[in-house]
């Protein structure tokens, strides 16, 4: 079976990040323009709540339900 959608969208979106660490543009602002709201969450805290992130994190990278992120 292949991935979901949103594995899909934070695989580019982290993809992108090694590619500007690899490109040495990690010491300066960056601007990303997303449109999934799942990677917003995902790494932006919102007027909803924190970063899904640091919840993940704090749950040895596990969703509320107990499945790998």
């Amino acid at each position: 079976m292949g991935a979901t959608n949103n594995e899909m969208k934070m695989t580019a979106f982290l993809e992108s990040l090694k590619k500007l660490e690899q490109l040495s543009l990690t010491q300066q602002p960056l601007l990303f323009v997303l449109n999934s709201q799942y990677v917003i969450k995902s790494v932006s805290d919102t007027k909803d709540g924190p970063a899904w992130m640091k919840s993940w994190k704090k749950r040895d990278w596990k969703t509320a339900n107990g499945k790998p992120v």
